[in-house]
């Protein structure tokens, strides 16, 4: 459908007060000022964030906590499992705390579930594989914060666990000996915007503190910390949370580090991409061309070949594991382009995607990984909400969709109040 755009009202004498008052050109200071940026101050600190405006971790909520709890269990040697996602924020995410722990000499390895075969989140069959692996700390990134029922599970199959998260709380905290999230019941945290990725560099940040026993960390945690700048960056961007507030910070920063202080697995995949080239990066870069290609790898069930790229520290192991996920992102396209054309025929074929409120599309060929890029891109064009289900060829399995909405639907509240259709 063609875009139909709406100007805000606005105030011209409020408009010419503040371009006058911040130093701005006409259009910026109207722009500002429709989002709600009035202060001078504010305008400031929005256009130029600066790294020394990231709050202290310790303020964020379960940060305390978790940061001693992983320290100790490093010392004591305890087997510590960082428990990821399968998309761009939580591979990132889990880099970040893995090569945190590596640090500290920690017995950490990370496990992230397969998309397909398992789905989002915790799950009782992998952590009962976990248990009986030896892992003694389940550290979740990127999600765990609604799983009840597996938290539950951890703690009779004797493992600590601690959640570390950004999504929807649910009714309860599940039982863990540490919870870190934006918007802890009981917490002020005044920004609860982060993505997975940027609570795990809080967390991170405060783990490096508690090692060098300073709130200036010693020097090698600080090379890290401006490596983990730059995998933040990146989940910030792929997570599309609002680019406000810390989250300006962490992409305006992360896009230097990722220059400067790149890891084995950045520098490769930067090099696979011709980034390198230029001049500067921007926040596109990550977008349109770091992120899909680690979250490719998830989307085809390879998540763990994303996280040994950006956890090695191998440079030529790095850019084999950098030709693979280009290579794989290319097979994502391909697949895109496909199910696309399928969803769009069906489309026409079942509804009227002028007139309809939805549309519900599904397919025993299609690939679960994609279906969210493909309900994305209908959403988008027909300016409805979509849902895209693959559907099991065998008819065994439950199908596998995504949705995408569009403003002023609550999505999530849609699924809620036709939940006992769904399996979850």
């Amino acid at each position: 459908m063609p875009k139909l755009w709406r100007i805000a009202p606005h105030d011209p004498a409020a408009v010419a007060a503040l371009q006058n008052a911040a130093g701005i050109p006409p259009v910026v200071a109207h722009l500002l000022w429709s989002r709600g940026i009035v202060d001078p101050a504010d305008v400031r600190q929005f256009l130029d964030p600066k790294l020394t405006g990231l709050r202290p971790p310790e303020l964020l909520p379960g940060v305390t906590a978790a940061a001693q709890l992983l320290c100790d269990s490093a010392r004591a040697g305890r087997r510590i499992t960082v428990y990821g996602d399968y998309d761009a924020d939580g591979m990132t995410a889990t880099a970040i705390l893995v090569r945190c722990l590596r640090l500290l000499n920690a017995n950490v390895d990370s496990y992230v579930p397969h998309r397909i075969d398992e789905g989002y989140g915790l799950n009782a069959e992998a952590l009962a594989r976990l248990a009986s692996a030896g892992a003694d700390v389940v550290v979740t990134v990127d999600c765990g914060i609604a799983s009840l029922d597996e938290a539950a599970i951890a703690a009779d199959l004797g493992l600590t666990l601690v959640v570390t998260d950004h999504h929807h709380l649910a009714a309860t905290l599940p039982r863990a000996a540490a919870v870190v999230h934006p918007a802890l019941p009981g917490g002020n945290y005044p920004f609860s915007g982060l993505c997975g990725a940027a609570v795990a560099f809080k967390l991170a940040w405060a783990i490096c503190q508690l090692a060098s026993q300073n709130q200036r960390v010693s020097e090698r945690f600080r090379q890290f910390l401006m490596q983990a700048l730059g995998l933040a960056a990146i989940g910030t961007v792929a997570d599309v949370v609002p680019l406000l507030d810390e989250n300006r910070i962490l992409v305006r920063a992360g896009l230097k580090a990722l220059r400067e202080f790149p890891s084995a697995g950045t520098s490769a995949l930067m090099r696979q991409t011709n980034l390198n080239d230029k001049p500067r990066m921007d926040g596109e870069d990550l977008a349109f061309t770091l992120a899909p290609r680690l979250n490719a790898a998830g989307r085809l069930g390879q998540a763990e070949i994303g996280v040994e790229l950006l956890v090695t520290d191998d440079p030529v192991r790095a850019d084999k594991l950098a030709a693979y996920v280009d290579e794989l992102n290319l097979q994502r396209q391909s697949l895109e382009r496909s199910m696309t054309r399928a969803a769009e025929k069906q489309a026409r074929e079942r509804f009227d995607p002028s007139r309809d409120a939805a549309l519900v599309l599904a397919d025993d060929q299609w690939h679960a990984g994609v279906v969210g890029i493909v309900s994305g891109r209908l959403a988008e064009k027909h300016a409805i909400p979509c849902a895209v289900v693959a559907l099991d060829p065998l008819g065994v399995k439950p199908g596998i969709g995504s949705a995408r909405s569009v403003a002023g639907f609550n999505l999530h509240a849609a699924l809620a109040g036709c939940s006992e259709h769904l399996e979850g």
